[in-house]
């Protein structure tokens, strides 16, 4: 049949037409969001940007993409960047100061009509905004810390029957190794802004202190972690700043008796006969740091600003 038989289409009202030229018809609410994905790629690249001297504008741009979770009703996106600051966080301990104040502000400046269907109060409501921000972050740091970070796995030996440094074991090893201890002085941090309680910090050093026969090196080497990084507060050295919070604390009789029998058994842990000295000697500086009225004999890791890097080098110059 020749194209001079073939008789043109019709175009009809309800024809078909691709979305993307019909302007009449909006885009699902769906399309218009950012993609999943998209969000996880751009909240890394802003964290791995993330320095004190750009604290505000970036945290800024991260509380935009967590906000982007008030078009859902399970807070996904939400609980997606917590995971990203928190696994960041125990990756990098020596910012945890950083990240839990990252964390503080998120928590006062998410969207509060950000609800998760499946997170309801005592009272049968939702939790909405910053509190279900903070259930969220207390959810995961509890799960991590009751997991512990000890790995179960052989590290195997060199020729010179050292542990394999090269080994995936060691390399497993090792990383949970800095993540659990990573863990314990994030959850420091937030607890110093008082976005964990004084009673939840008492009960995660019970725990650390509770041991049948010879206690776990991980456990004691968290055990010091957390006191380095917060023992001066449950010692109530200094006055709470957060005045909303001081309802939580401990009266200061009440948290001195705590203390002193936390102190009595770290004594008698350090005196065990099978103690490695490694561990030995971090009871013994947690000690002398009390002793010393929580004042360190040397500087401790924190992050610095490019001023305060500038400082330190002209004294040395």
């Amino acid at each position: 049949m020749g194209q001079e038989h073939v008789a043109p289409l019709e175009r009809t009202e309800n024809r078909w037409v691709p979305q993307i030229l019909n302007s009449s018809t909006p885009l699902p609410k769906s399309e218009e969001s950012i993609p999943f994905e998209s969000v996880q790629r751009k909240v890394k690249a802003l964290l791995n940007k993330l320095t004190l001297e750009k604290f505000d504008s970036i945290s800024d741009q991260i509380i935009d993409f967590a906000n982007k979770s008030r078009d859902e009703r399970d807070g996904r996106i939400l609980r997606e960047v917590i995971r990203l600051i928190f696994e960041k966080s125990c990756d990098e301990s020596n910012f945890c100061a950083m990240y839990a104040q990252l964390c503080r502000k998120m928590m006062e400046r998410v969207d509060p009509e950000i609800v998760d269907e499946n997170v309801k109060n005592t009272e049968g409501k939702f939790v909405q905004g910053g509190t279900l921000f903070r259930k969220y972050l207390l959810n995961r740091c509890q799960e991590e810390f009751e997991k512990g970070w000890k790995v179960n796995v052989p590290v195997p030996s060199n020729e010179k029957g050292e542990p394999d440094l090269m080994s995936d074991e060691y390399y497993v090893a090792a990383r949970a190794k800095r993540q659990g201890l990573g863990l314990i002085r994030f959850i420091g941090e937030l607890f110093k802004l008082n976005m964990l309680t004084e009673r939840i910090m008492h009960e995660c050093i019970k725990k650390l202190l509770i041991f049948q026969g010879s206690p776990e090196e991980e456990e004691m080497e968290s055990l010091c972690k957390l006191m380095n990084t917060v023992g001066e507060q449950l010692d109530h050295v200094k006055p709470n700043p957060h005045e909303q919070m001081k309802s939580t604390q401990l009266d200061h009789a009440k948290a001195k008796k705590y203390m002193e029998s936390y102190f009595d058994r770290m004594e008698e842990i350090s005196k065990l006969p099978n103690l490695s000295s490694r561990i030995k000697f971090m009871l013994m500086d947690v000690m002398d740091l009390r002793s010393n009225a929580w004042k360190p004999r040397r500087d401790i890791n924190a992050p610095k600003t490019i001023a305060e890097i500038h400082e330190d080098v002209m004294k040395i110059v």
